[in-house]
């Protein structure tokens, strides 16, 4: 595999793909998308599923895992911060409790970094 391509292959294209939906899901939330709404009212949950999936890249051949975890670590904080922000800021009821989906989302993304670091610092651990 060619190294541009083992570079290019890493969390910020994962992160970008799922900001483009959320992006697509937020422009798309008018006022009688009642299914569009709810998910992006579960947008949280979602985060932290993806902050839980991009550990997937260290089981797959070929892609450069030298700095993989310093990329994911910077990549997941800031694409969850604006998948939060655009989604979040589209939803039809701005209450209170939207502020605190976000801060929620934010730190199980942090706590799900954390446990997956050690996890995969463990499994890469020399036997």
């Amino acid at each position: 595999m060619p190294r541009y391509l083992q570079l290019l292959i890493g969390p910020e294209i994962y992160w970008l793909v799922l900001y483009g939906i959320v992006a697509l899901l937020a422009k798309a939330n008018v006022p009688p998308a009642y299914p569009t709404n709810k998910i992006l009212d579960m947008l949280w949950v979602h985060v932290i599923l993806a902050a839980v999936l991009v550990f997937a890249l260290w089981f797959i051949p070929g892609v450069e895992k030298s700095w993989l975890l310093l990329r994911v670590w910077i990549v997941s904080l800031v694409m969850a911060h604006f998948m939060l922000e655009k989604g979040l800021g589209a939803l039809k009821d701005q209450n209170p409790g939207v502020g605190t989906a976000y801060i929620i989302g934010i730190i199980f993304v942090f706590v799900v970094l954390l446990v997956g670091s050690v996890v995969v610092k463990i499994w890469q651990w020399p036997s």
